[in-house]
């Protein structure tokens, strides 16, 4: 269990990126055999999983610039900020032309699909452009608050997306309506991660500061109430208790990782400053964070298919 910032401090680059290129192969993972066992599966499961990435990119490239920027875990950060702009590219294009080894089967034909595919692109231009050109230890306030600015936009278009693709592809002969929903929200988990690791940045940084603490306290609430739904099961709203032992262990592996957490992010929110060690060990968390979450995310789409 991870009780300790300086653990995470040590991991050093070759930790944190192993992480993230985890979560990447993770994402991409192809489910052929699967597919070939169910006629009609055409990547439902895989296309929710990477609908929602790109959201999850959405803010994570933002955290990892504005750390950059910051001087906080620099070679991670920079690793990190390179890694996602990759990663847009290429699931960008397996959602547009389909790809079989991510599990994709056929190009995209929906319009509406298509559309909410091409407004993601022309938004993620421009903030990938700037994003990528931070310098280190710029110490450029006025940079980051522009790229932040972007940030709700930017994940509105992401949500746009996701919405149209899993009402699309939860199909009741391929993938259930209860699958389908278990993976979005898994799915959202990482992308409030990343929500988190940006907000704490920005408060720390000193850009957009009211914004930032209102979001991170809504966050914080959100991805909680949502771990405890998928630890547990909420019937109320349709989310079933995992489906699995190893989703429940994912997922309290995950729980134990928030509970360390947590303090450090009430005193973010409580607007106190953070040294240098904790800044780059919340990080550092998040990353590992959102890594295992899109592990559960891989685990829900693969039960999905029995």
């Amino acid at each position: 269990m991870f009780h300790e910032f300086d653990a995470r401090a040590r991991m050093g680059l070759t930790g944190a990126v192993r992480l993230i290129l985890a979560a990447t192969l993770g994402l991409l993972l192809t489910h052929t055999v699967q597919a070939q066992n169910i006629r009609q599966d055409v990547g439902g499961s895989e296309r929710i999983n990477l609908a929602g990435q790109l959201s999850t990119l959405s803010q994570r490239i933002i955290a990892s610039a504005c750390n950059l920027d910051a001087g906080i875990a620099v070679a991670e950060s920079n690793a990190v900020l390179k890694i996602s702009a990759d990663q847009f590219g290429r699931i960008r294009d397996a959602l547009s032309n389909g790809n079989r080894g991510f599990g994709i089967l056929g190009k995209e034909t929906r319009a509406q699909t298509l559309q909410a595919i091409d407004s993601l692109n022309t938004a993620w231009g421009p903030l990938l452009d700037q994003a990528v050109e931070t310098e280190l230890s710029a110490n450029d306030p006025a940079k980051i608050a522009m790229l932040a600015d972007q940030s709700e936009p930017l994940l509105n278009t992401a949500g746009v997306l996701v919405s149209e693709i899993a009402g699309q592809y939860a199909d009741p002969v391929a993938l259930l309506h209860a699958d389908a929903l278990l993976i979005d929200l898994a799915g959202r988990q990482r992308t409030l991660a990343a929500q988190m690791s940006k907000d704490v940045c920005l408060i720390a940084s000193g850009v957009n500061v009211d914004t930032a603490k209102a979001e991170l306290s809504s966050t914080i609430q959100l991805f909680e109430d949502t771990l405890f739904a998928l630890r547990n099961g909420l019937e109320s709203v349709g989310v079933r208790p995992p489906p699995t032992q190893q989703i429940a262990d994912g997922l309290q592996f995950v729980v134990e990782e928030w509970t360390a957490i947590q303090p450090s992010l009430e005193t973010s929110v409580a607007g106190e400053e953070l040294s240098t060690e904790t800044r780059q060990g919340l990080f550092l968390s998040f990353l590992g964070m959102e890594a295992r979450m899109n592990n559960v995310v891989v685990m829900y789409g693969k039960n999905s298919k029995l």
